[in-house]
């Protein structure tokens, strides 16, 4: 029987925000990103799609909890062109008993859980949080503080499946691919210097990546800037010109086509737009 998970005594989570995205609303790229203050989980309550975490990437299905370690890159996508149904929990505080804080689980275990026989617990739940975190006051406010830790330790004491079974050799080195770019990728970055930097030829690591990935390594940096441009977007009052720099991006316009080529939006459409679901909140 695996060991049971519980929280470092005396330390509870607490709920930073919670969203949940429509299943009919068009689906708008969230492009890979890091969260570095807090972490992450989410419920699959509709639909199907694809989950990177901590570098390695699962097929995901309605019933499935999305688990996510602070610090590391992730990303959901929708296999279809709407979205795919989430309940989104924005946590911060996350200590559990032998791991690191912020970190729901060990990457050789896996970050996705399948809710299985708990499937109407876990529904139910994230429901009933997520309708009293929209409520604001301060009765639901408690409500969320006593329900949310619950929430954590079914999900996290959730067995994994198949999906967290060792990973073949060229998924491993995709992984080291990803892990340089997701370090570098605001610098100006070619496929010689992410060769030179793990000793792979420049071909062989872009064959390897867009085997695993499905994309190249190039295409895969361009995903990390937008991710941490929709950061920065959402969480502070940078013009497009200055994001366009920190992401690395010398011309704004260069910047501005392929964030709306991937998102959909333009940069500043997408601000508003969060803003808009969020009621102006800018937790994330």
């Amino acid at each position: 029987m695996a060991e049971e998970i519980r929280f470092v005594s005396g330390q509870m989570p607490s709920l930073l925000y919670a969203t949940k995205q429509i299943v009919a609303a068009s689906a708008i790229t969230r492009a890979i990103h890091r969260h570095e203050r807090f972490t992450e989980m989410l419920y699959v309550y509709q639909g199907a799609g694809q989950y990177i975490a901590g570098g390695y990437s699962y097929p995901i299905r309605t019933g499935d909890i999305l688990l996510y370690n602070q610090g590391d890159l992730h990303e959901v996508t929708s296999s279809l062109q709407h979205e795919i149904g989430t309940l989104c929990f924005g946590i911060s505080g996350l200590q559990l008993c032998g791991l690191p804080e912020g970190h729901f689980t060990k990457a050789e275990n896996g970050f996705v859980r399948p809710a299985m026989d708990e499937i109407d617990h876990m529904q139910s739940l994230s429901e009933l949080i997520y309708e009293h975190a929209e409520r604001r006051t301060s009765y639901s406010d408690e409500i969320v503080a006593q329900l949310l830790p619950a929430l954590v330790l079914l999900s996290a004491n959730l067995p994994p499946d198949a999906r967290a079974a060792d990973q073949p050799h060229n998924l491993v080195l995709a992984n080291r691919i990803r892990q340089y770019i997701g370090t570098h990728f605001t610098e100006q970055l070619t496929l010689e210097d992410i060769g030179e930097a793990l000793s792979m030829s420049p071909y062989h690591l872009a064959h390897i990546f867009k085997e695993i990935t499905g994309m190249s390594p190039i295409h895969y940096m361009i995903r990390c800037r937008v991710g941490e441009a929709q950061n920065l977007l959402i969480s502070t009052d940078y013009s497009a010109t200055q994001i366009a720099a920190i992401v690395g991006y010398t011309n704004v316009n260069h910047f501005n086509a392929i964030f709306a080529k991937l998102v959909g939006l333009p940069p500043i459409r997408y601000r508003r737009k969060y803003l808009e679901n969020m009621q102006g909140s800018r937790l994330q």
